[in-house]
């Protein structure tokens, strides 16, 4: 199991350094304009209309193909005999998670050289020393990894192949914005790149250098296969240590707001004025957190001629990228015959971020800078206030379910069923 590391004072000073930045990140984009003109999060939150797995069955497949995991066609119940049976930890896995920084250049001399970081699982047999990673804004400026350590593909575990999973970022994000996700995927056996989208990033934003937004909706999903074509690369001498230790026919994508609407494009391509992106049909899953996909990105066309294993996760009161439209839609429009909904009660538009974990370093500081202070305080709302979901049992359901389903697809085992989990109330679960 993954270790557990005491941040010393030192470390939480360069982290809460770095909020600035990180506040500036997680806004997400649902419209099809360039997204730094994305007005902040409401405190008017929206009632969630849908009904609770242990009251109302969600639309189920009568006729699953003979491949898909057995699904309870009857609505459980409540009662002793449907106590749920799945165990939700932390989600983390039993491997030991690397982390390494890699360039994957711009070969078509376009000037989009990606810097990409990459979790990966760690052979049992690697140096107990290992540096915990620091995951760098600005030099001297870094946020210090509870679980994961700098380290190079070739301390990678030697009993894949692994699935890859390819990570993309919201709106003003960052690659690593959503670590504690992406570490728990390796840590459960998956090779997890993540590039950032240059011109869509918070650094983009601070300087005032992003890319117009239809633009950039074009760019992501161009990146993500790049991305996917070095790891496949066995001459790439970036990538070449993964590359043997990965299952190129199993590749999924997932992503947080905009890198939602990435996500679902990598299956069902994008086009506008400023050029088209065809289907990736290497892509094998998706699983998209709070995507954007309101029929602004994505036509009903387009979702309709998805048929990959999908699941989407979104919170309830999340005002950036509400549930309606934009998981109920791709819900209801792709065709998959695997596909699953998840909704997190009382979680936000941050809840897919890392950023509820700088706050809690502001009471250890004794004198904060207050540009940092007033940052941190600005996005509470987002999904670090009180009354919303808990951030640990937040990761814990968003990490267990995505682990499943990935299972599900990659390594043949039977994904979360209704009726272990119809006695939850902090979220909603739909098999279709």
């Amino acid at each position: 199991m993954r270790s557990s590391r005491t941040l010393t004072r030192s470390s939480r000073v360069a982290a809460l350094a770095a909020v600035a930045l990180f506040a500036a990140a997680c806004a997400g984009s649902d419209i099809n304009s360039a997204p730094a003109t994305e007005a902040p999060a409401q405190t008017e939150l929206p009632v969630a209309t849908e009904s609770p797995v242990a009251t109302a069955e969600a639309p189920v497949d009568t006729n699953p193909p003979a491949t898909e995991p057995p699904v309870d066609t009857d609505p459980p119940t409540n009662g002793p005999e449907n106590t749920p049976d799945i165990e939700l930890g932390d989600g983390f896995g039993p491997y030991e998670v690397g982390v390494q920084t890699i360039l994957v250049p711009d070969l078509a001399g376009g000037g989009r050289d990606l810097t990409v970081d990459v979790w990966f699982p760690l052979s049992q047999d690697i140096d107990a020393n290992l540096p915990p990673q620091q995951y760098t804004l600005l030099p001297g400026t870094y946020y210090e990894s509870p679980s994961a350590v700098a380290a190079t593909a070739e301390s990678i575990a030697t009993d894949g192949p692994f699935p890859l999973v390819i990570y993309s970022h919201s709106s003003g994000g960052l690659r690593y914005i959503h670590s504690n996700y992406t570490e728990a995927l390796a840590s459960n056996g998956y090779i997890v790149a993540a590039p950032d989208h240059i011109g869509n990033t918070a650094a983009d934003q601070l300087a005032g250098s992003e890319t117009p937004g239809p633009i950039t909706a074009v760019n992501r999903p161009n990146d993500i296969t790049r991305v996917i074509d070095a790891f496949l690369d066995p001459e790439n001498i970036e990538t070449v240590g993964f590359v043997a230790n990965l299952n190129p026919s199993q590749i999924a994508v997932t992503g947080h707001s905009f890198g939602g609407f990435t996500s679902y494009a990598m299956a069902s391509g994008f086009d506008n004025e400023n050029g088209e992106f065809v289907a990736d049909e290497r892509v094998g899953a998706i699983v998209a957190l709070a995507p954007a996909a309101s029929e602004a990105l994505l036509s009903n066309e387009r979702l309709a001629s998805i048929n990959i294993p999908t699941l989407v996760i979104g919170a309830t009161n999340d005002v950036t990228t509400p549930i309606d439209p934009n998981v109920t839609r791709p819900w209801e429009l792709t065709s998959s015959d695997l596909s699953y909904r998840l909704d997190l009660t009382a979680a936000k538009h941050e809840t897919f971020t890392d950023i509820c974990a700088y706050l809690e370093f502001l009471p250890t500081l004794e004198a904060p800078a207050q540009i940092v202070v007033d940052a941190l305080e600005a996005r509470t709302e987002a999904g670090c206030d009180a009354d919303d979901m808990a951030i640990e049992r937040a990761q814990a359901i968003t990490n267990t379910f995505a682990v499943s389903f990935l299972n599900s697809i990659f390594r043949g085992s039977t994904t979360i069923a209704l009726d272990q989990v119809d006695e939850q109330t902090d979220f909603t679960y739909y098999i279709k």
